[in-house]
């Protein structure tokens, strides 16, 4: 830890901000002795005594805030420290005894070792409570919609967990709502979380995240699908099968400049109603059993029990896209979908083109899989002459609302979804809305436009 030595008093220190990033300040006569100056518009500035154990790297021990410790008490922390380390005393113990109470930045970054962890919650789950949070607590964002925000909110990352007010959070989830309110309900519920499990490890008593039900913000759900005349103009062009070999027709996709794994992968999941990340993209053939009973056995979705397995059996539609794809992989010694066996992403259904890849700043692509297909959804909506704006989640409600309309069986839904009745229910409701535009429609005249001439 770098650092300038000056003389520092109590009137220079209490006017000092930085606005680049956080400063180091040694402090003259006591070896090791350092402030750090938190990055405006952060006020915190913390002492530090810092040394270097012979061999090894350097040591930094948190003595206390400038606050509370002030410039003698600090000077005497570091001399005892120093002694201590020179009578042979453990520094991990040293460092336990100087720590003290975290600051609320501290103790999230600590949660993330010994709670937020995959088996406890899904992946995407904690993708996005990490994301949240390092946006709107540790403010590593280069979004200036978000950075604007910060002029109105507290830096509270730097405040001692028990500090924390419900005023302070429920600033937060109001800046934060008028710009997006589903994010800032999930940033008051996993915060609230977290400080629940923190008053049950006897961490703090204190639990600054109650904000009433009626308080929050009003989500509005994404249910969008395709319908019936879409999904026939869509999935048109994403199956083209050469009718001699029954592969993919690979002048289709050359013609169109579409990524032939991308378009398998959306019909894929309009059949199969999988979540791409979580679940379809991940699918390896040793997961398919293409017996009496086709049927996906996936170790994990995003909404299944820790450590349960999920069975899923395959459709007619969905599996044809499987054997399709196996076709090709097997008969084209040109396929998009075949690696050999010594290539890492051999077994996936669906791999990466671009695995290995630069992808920029010297790094290289990881995932096996492929993972992006936003760049050919809205492409296909294209091609299909579909104006509305689709994001490429409706390919999971349209399946749903197809089944549904099929069926009438919420129970059918909610295991084909692997989520529960309560929440398969909100696709009967797509059904009224289905309804109530086909009657506005059925009486008007309608100009239709052949499918070839919109592709």
């Amino acid at each position: 830890m770098e650092g300038q030595t000056m003389k520092l008093t109590d009137k220079y220190i209490v006017n000092l901000n930085h606005l680049d990033k956080d400063k180091f300040l040694k402090y003259p006569g006591v070896q090791g002795l350092t402030l750090r100056v938190y990055k405006y518009p952060s006020t915190a500035k913390t002492w530090f005594y810092q040394y270097r154990p012979k061999g090894k790297a350097s040591v930094r021990i948190q003595l206390g805030s400038y606050e509370d410790l002030g410039i003698t008490k600090a000077k005497q922390r570091a001399k005892k420290l120093s002694n201590d380390l020179f009578m042979g005393k453990d520094p991990h113990e040293i460092k336990q005894m100087f720590k003290g109470e975290n600051t609320l930045g501290e103790q999230i970054k600590e949660s993330y070792k010994s709670i937020l962890t995959p088996v406890r919650y899904a992946e995407s789950t904690n993708k996005t409570i990490r994301n949240i949070f390092s946006s709107y607590i540790f403010r590593k964002t280069h979004d200036p919609k978000i950075r604007e925000l910060f002029n109105q909110l507290d830096n509270i990352q730097h405040v001692k967990v028990s500090s924390i007010t419900n005023n302070q959070i429920r600033k937060f989830h109001q800046v934060m709502g008028a710009r997006t309110p589903r994010q800032a309900n999930l940033f008051v519920e996993y915060l609230r979380m977290l400080f629940n499990i923190w008053i049950e490890r006897g961490i703090t008593n204190n639990q600054p995240c109650q904000i009433k039900k009626e308080d929050k913000f009003e989500e509005k759900e994404y249910l969008d699908f395709l319908r019936e005349d879409e999904l026939d103009r869509v999935r048109s062009i994403l199956i083209q099968k050469d009718l001699k070999t029954g592969r993919f027709l690979d002048s289709h996709y050359k013609k169109h400049k579409l990524s032939v794994i991308a378009c398998a992968l959306i019909a894929y999941q309009i059949f199969s109603s999988r979540r791409t990340r979580s679940e379809a993209s991940k699918i390896q053939w040793s997961n398919i059993q293409d017996g009496l009973v086709p049927t996906l056995k996936l170790e994990k979705t995003k909404t299944s029990k820790k450590n349960k397995k999920t069975d899923f059996a395959m459709g007619d539609d969905e599996l044809d896209v499987i054997r399709t794809i196996k076709k090709d992989r097997l008969n084209n010694p040109k396929s998009k979908f075949y690696y050999p066996p010594e290539d890492p992403r051999f077994d996936y259904v669906f791999p990466s083109a671009v695995y290995g890849r630069n992808i920029g700043k010297g790094r290289a692509a990881k995932s096996l899989f492929l993972v992006d297909v936003d760049k050919t959804w809205k492409k296909v909506l294209l091609l299909a002459g579909i104006k509305r704006k689709l994001k490429h989640y409706a390919t999971r409600h349209t399946h749903a609302t197809q089944l549904l309309r099929a069926t009438g069986n919420l129970k059918l839904v909610a295991d084909t979804l692997a989520i529960t009745i309560k929440q398969a229910s909100k696709y009967s409701k797509t059904q009224h809305e289905d309804v109530i535009e086909g009657k506005n429609k059925a009486f008007k005249q309608q100009e239709k436009t052949p499918l070839k001439e919109i592709v």
